[in-house]
């Protein structure tokens, strides 16, 4: 009877200290949670990100958006790699408040909004994603954007790219007429493909017959037709890609 009893003692014993094991993992796990949880939301406490929480900025994007958004802005800046870890719709519907917040604030809230640090090329970026309501054309620029390194020559480009199409509108009563860069971009009714071989038709024929024989008006040419070249090879790939996984 003795024995029995002593038996039954070790086992409760055992049974005990697997308990306390087990328990004690647990709530090692739970602490080790916690304070993960903890990090990342005192990650997520940049300025710029407590501003927007103010206004509830965040509430008009998907559960996915809004927690990948919120840690790309939690450290107050914008990098490259985190404009390239988005899919081009995710930069899409990010531009609303990785460049232009004001969408959402009033002019006074826009003013004290504190500044969100990125480099020209990530601003190039997700500026071309609203530049006209042909997403096919857009995205040519974003690639374009992404491609080209040097800040003069991108912004060189772009500029160019954007006084052609306001030229474009203008031509078709599409501009406002007060403002060259207001555009109806609902009723815009541009053919891109057009658009784009026309004026490399035209910078190819500048270069074969220069009005003048200067090198550098030659040279100036050659850079903007390589740079709407660029984007018509985009533009292109990306239409093909469309029709592969339509």
């Amino acid at each position: 009877m003795q024995i029995t009893n002593n038996i039954s003692s070790s086992y409760n014993q055992i049974n005990l200290v697997k308990k306390t094991k087990e328990t004690a993992k647990t709530s090692f796990a739970s602490m080790l949670e916690n304070n993960i949880e903890k990090t990342e939301k005192k990650e997520e406490m940049g300025k710029y990100v407590t501003y927007l929480d103010k206004f509830n900025i965040f509430d008009s994007f998907s559960a996915e958006d809004r927690k990948i958004f919120r840690k790309i802005l939690r450290d107050d800046k914008l990098t490259l790699s985190e404009i390239d870890s988005l899919s081009y719709e995710q930069a899409e519907r990010f531009r609303s408040i990785g460049i232009a917040p004001g969408t959402f604030l009033s002019e006074e809230q826009f003013n004290n909004c504190p500044i969100l640090t990125s480099s020209n090329q990530v601003k190039d970026m997700l500026d071309s994603t609203r530049k006209t309501n042909n997403k096919t054309f857009n995205e040519a620029l974003y690639r374009t954007a992404r491609e080209i390194k040097d800040d003069h020559d991108r912004s060189e480009i772009l500029g160019e790219a954007q006084l052609q199409i306001s030229t474009l509108l203008s031509n078709s009563g599409k501009s406002s007429g007060v403002n060259q860069w207001d555009w109806d971009y609902d009723n815009m009714n541009i053919d891109f493909s057009k658009f784009l071989n026309d004026i490399i038709s035209k910078y190819e024929e500048l270069i074969a017959n220069p009005p003048n024989k200067n090198p550098q008006f030659i040279k100036q040419q050659q850079k903007k037709l390589d740079g709407y070249n660029i984007i018509l090879k985009h533009f292109n790939d990306i239409k093909n890609e469309n029709t592969r996984y339509a």
